[in-house]
């Protein structure tokens, strides 16, 4: 009688020459090993259609993105927040990107859960926050954020103010003291975000008369701006000060 044996999995059989040539041979292994393989395979390859989705939304972004930076009569602020926003999702397409490739190595790689913020970030409506743990002065920080993506946090609501303060708050402790995207170093009293845009909502320091480019700025005054989580204001000091940064980024839309 021929026998006939159930098997759960091809990675239950391995390769051995026969006498007419290779044949697939039965590893009596737990079955149940190949099963969980096999899920995980097809769990990987959900999760690459998903990424894939992503990859295709957020080129199709950045090509509409250079067409408006590109068209005739754009102003400079609204260049500026287009390149800033660009860069945003040029860094995170090229994540996806590497995560899709890794992804793509092994079917048993563990499935990252989509967020609309990277991991780590506080999500507030539809923008991510990064607040840092080193410390360094404006100019870095900011560059330091661009190297993530992001940029230094412009704050144009009271909600977005009151929202970042009360985290910076809660975990800064003795550091209450956090960069923001703030400054005047292009021309004095001249207060620009980092895409260029002008102050409109203002919380400033009353009580210290901010900003005031005190003379112990030194020989370039108070230039750059710091949300003071104790105060919940706004100070100008000296750029090249050590401080924390908030950092910013758009949230991907999931649904």
């Amino acid at each position: 009688m021929e026998q006939r044996e159930n098997y759960s999995s091809l990675h239950e059989f391995t390769e051995e020459p026969g006498p007419g040539g290779n044949s697939l041979i039965p590893e009596h292994s737990n079955g149940s090993q190949g099963l969980k393989r096999g899920v995980e395979c097809l769990r990987s390859k959900t999760s690459l259609l998903i990424l894939i989705g992503f990859l295709a939304s957020l080129f199709a972004n950045i090509v509409l993105a250079v067409l408006l930076i590109n068209r005739p009569g754009a102003s400079l602020d609204t260049s500026s927040s287009s390149v800033l926003g660009l860069k945003s999702m040029q860094k995170r397409y090229i994540q996806l990107c590497e995560d899709y490739s890794a992804l793509g190595q092994s079917c048993s790689k563990t499935v990252k859960q989509c967020r609309e913020c990277p991991e780590g970030w506080l999500h507030v409506g539809n923008l991510c926050y990064y607040f840092s743990n080193d410390k360094l002065d404006w100019m870095k920080s900011r560059d330091s954020c661009e190297k993530m993506g992001s940029h230094l946090t412009i704050l144009h609501t009271k909600e977005q103010h009151d929202a970042l303060e009360k985290e910076a708050r809660r975990i800064g402790g003795f550091d209450y003291h956090f960069w923001i995207g703030l400054s005047d170093s292009e021309k004095e009293g001249d207060w620009r975000w980092v895409d260029n845009t002008t102050l409109e909502y203002k919380y400033w320091d009353q009580l210290s008369s901010e900003p005031d480019n005190h003379h112990t700025g030194g020989e370039h005054g108070e230039d750059c701006a710091t949300l003071d989580s104790h105060s919940k204001t706004w100070f100008d000091v000296p750029c090249d000060h050590i401080y924390k940064r908030i950092c910013q980024m758009d949230a991907i839309q999931l649904n």
